[in-house]
């Protein structure tokens, strides 16, 4: 009888012991990194209102580039009220580069570390003549 009792005993115990290392292990995966990173952000005009953003359909282009001459690159344009998602994009360096006709380009280095989104807000000055 007491040998039968122990066995059981000892059963629970590894059973328990089992499903916590189970719990512990889809808690790490869980809680595991995407590995991806986001820009998003608005753009503004020196010489324009927000109203007239929206009315003039003035847009800017967004690019990110892992160089100034990489040819692959993500891409958007601001909305009607110079909003930007690029979405996903993976971690790492890059050029980022917005620029609209009349305007002057805005361009720096920026690193997205895993898991982050960034948010930016850049105004764009007129263009010399």
């Amino acid at each position: 009888m007491r040998v039968e009792t122990k066995n059981l005993v000892f059963g629970k115990v590894t059973l328990a012991i089992n499903i916590c290392v189970l719990m512990l292990t889809c808690g790490v995966i869980a809680s595991a990194q995407s590995g991806r990173s986001g820009m998003r952000g608005y753009v503004a005009f020196s010489d324009l209102s927000y109203n007239d953003v929206a009315e003039r359909k003035v847009h800017a282009l967004i690019e990110l580039r892992r160089s100034a001459a990489d040819k692959n690159r993500v891409a958007t344009k601001t909305d009607e009220h110079g909003s930007f998602d690029l979405g996903s994009v993976s971690p790492g360096e890059y050029t980022l580069r917005i620029s609209s006709p009349g305007y002057r380009v805005y361009e720096t280095e920026i690193y997205l570390p895993s898991d982050f989104i960034g948010n930016l807000a850049v105004m764009l000055k007129k263009q010399k003549p």
